[in-house]
């Protein structure tokens, strides 16, 4: 039996009531399936946390837990039940879980090893193992391997390997599984055409990627203008974003899309009744435009028609429909520009679900706040808040995924929740400084290395490197525990020394005798010319600041000579050779 949406009940007139374990979305125009808004930024460490630029990834060992909590009728909370649980509910058959993603009613999970498990609602494959029978445990899903990010869409399911190819299955009415076609898949596909991806999300019936050149390209349904390329035209090829670059995240919603660039601003494209552009207005764009007033992003997050950001200063932000509370302000009323949720701070990540939003702090503890009517909560409760609530027994949370109706939490090693980076020039005798913020980290520590060597008494965060580190590599190394397990990244930058010329008296040169000497040292090597004088006949100068040559005639020569190597100011000296 399926259910009747009521109107009124949830913002965007739509309300859907459980039976038979099963919900069902209906809107003008036809089947509307509801958003799968936890699949909007769930990455794993080794996806988002390049470090350096061209950094390894942070590595992790320890141990690993999912918790579910909210609706459960169809199996989404994965824990062989198919009640309402409103306290998070510990999935012991899913273990080493890398990343989690909730959709509508299914959830997947990528584990370390790669590989991708589903579980929930299947009826039109969602769960991508080749049949359409819904499963309340996890079931793995055959043949997808080397996965290092899964999204949920509303009744379909993505996949990102990690060669940049984008795998689909499920739903395909909109042709939101990229493969040309509209036809309904219950094993992984390939998305047609489409590589160098480095993050993906899935909304309600379009899919949505960033590339590793910053550009976007999104498919499926685009009846709003959601994949951003100027029509309304639904896709079932990806199609570029138009006018977007720098971008580094993005996020799909009901009929919106949301993404982050590298300069901490966001930009939004689709539908906007609610104001879920965050523009200040109230109109559909098929174009991204900027969020007003946003800046210092560090992460963003989708719902049905409201949108979420963490800023670098950890406060997180909301802006759209606000009926239910989910912009967390302590109001009901919706807000077309960001608004500063109150009283959330040391924010790491945000999931922003149906109506509900939930975030993990750097400390690993969850708070969440919205429509509660399903316990998506997890406080214990049924109760709608409007303000940010404690989700009670959990810690060393590294990552949350709102669904639509049910919320997850991923336990685990501390995580990164953006490269680790060195700052400072570089030189010899200025000081270097690493950083790197975890998530759920409880101890951290460093150690610095000179190429693959330790640097004795180098354990904290800054470092001033010496003269015989020029030339050389220099690497943080940075550790994070918990009391789940270790993660360790870090950040390496090439030492710099300015150009300088040696001291004293260049040896003395006989005539007719082989002679070579280099004045200048430096990292880079410094660039050497003769600014004024005479050199010896003979010996030549090298732009490397080497004299050298067979000297031709006895005598004293004096001249000055002048380097640079970028470092610094150039430098100058007279210098005298003698011939005999």
């Amino acid at each position: 039996m399926r259910t009747v949406i009521k109107s009124g009940a949830l913002p965007g007139s739509l309300h859907a009531e459980p039976a038979g374990g099963r919900l069902s979305r209906w809107g003008p125009g036809g089947r509307v399936r509801a958003v799968a808004a936890g699949a909007v930024l769930a990455v794993t460490a080794a996806a988002m946390a390049a470090v350096g630029p061209a950094g390894p990834a942070a590595a992790s060992s320890g141990t690993s837990y999912v918790y579910a909590w909210g609706l459960g009728g169809s199996g989404q909370l994965g824990n062989g039940w198919t009640a309402n649980q409103s306290s998070p509910a510990y999935l012991s058959t899913l273990t080493q879980a890398a990343q989690v993603s909730g959709g509508f009613l299914h959830t997947l999970a990528v584990r370390a090893d790669g590989t991708v498990w589903a579980w929930g609602a299947n009826q039109d494959g969602e769960l991508g193992n080749g049949t359409t029978m819904s499963s309340s445990k996890p079931v793995k899903v055959p043949s997808l391997t080397g996965v290092v990010q899964v999204a949920a869409g509303s009744n379909f399911s993505l996949a990102l390997r990690s060669d940049g190819t984008v795998w689909a299955w499920g739903y395909n009415n909109d042709g939101e599984l990229g493969d040309g076609t509209t036809i309904y898949r219950t094993k992984p596909v390939k998305v047609a055409g489409l590589t160098g991806v480095t993050q993906i999300a899935a909304g309600n019936a379009h899919s949505l990627a960033v590339r590793s050149n910053g550009t976007a390209v999104a498919w499926g349904n685009n009846n709003y203008g959601q994949l951003g390329d100027g029509t309304t035209i639904k896709r079932t090829h990806p199609v570029q974003v138009g006018g977007l670059t720098k971008a580094t995240q993005i996020a799909g919603g009901y009929t919106h899309s949301v993404a982050l660039r590298s300069d901490g601003t966001v930009v939004a494209w689709g539908n906007n009744p609610a104001g879920e552009l965050g523009d200040g207005t109230a109109t559909n764009r098929t174009h991204p435009v900027k969020v007003v007033g946003l800046t210092g992003v560090t992460q963003i997050s989708v719902g049905i028609d409201h949108s979420l950001a963490v800023r670098s200063n950890g406060t997180a932000v909301a802006w759209g429909n606000n009926n239910y509370g989910q912009l967390g302000d302590g109001s009901i009323t919706t807000s077309t520009t960001p608004v500063t949720v109150p009283g959330l701070i040391n924010v790491a990540r945000v999931s922003a679900g149906g109506v509900q939003s939930v975030a993990v702090r750097s400390d690993g503890t969850v708070m969440a706040w919205g429509y509660n009517n399903f316990g998506q909560l997890g406080d214990g409760s049924t109760t709608t808040r409007t303000k940010p609530v404690a989700v009670p027994g959990l810690s060393n949370v590294t990552q949350v995924s709102a669904g639509t109706y049910h919320t997850l939490a991923k336990a685990g090693p501390p995580e990164l929740t953006a490269k680790a980076t060195i700052t400072g020039t570089g030189n010899v005798g200025g000081t270097l400084t690493c950083k790197a913020i975890f998530v759920s980290a409880t101890w951290v520590g460093y150690s610095w290395l000179r190429d693959t060597k330790t640097v004795p008494g180098a354990t904290t965060a800054t470092y001033v490197p010496v003269a015989g580190d020029a030339g050389h590599k220099v690497t943080c190394r940075i550790i994070a525990t918990n009391n789940l397990g270790t993660t360790d990244a870090s950040a390496t930058i090439t030492v710099h020394a300015p150009a300088h010329f040696k001291a004293g008296a260049p040896p003395i040169a006989h005539l007719g005798k082989k002679y070579s000497y280099t004045f200048a040292t430096g990292s880079p090597t410094p660039k050497v010319t003769r600014a004024s004088g005479t050199l010896p006949p003979g010996l030549k100068l090298a732009t490397n600041g080497t004299l050298s040559g067979k000297p031709t005639h006895k005598g004293t020569y004096t001249f000055t000579l002048k380097a640079t190597n970028g470092i610094g100011t150039p430098t100058k000296t007279k210098k005298s050779v003698t011939v005999k």
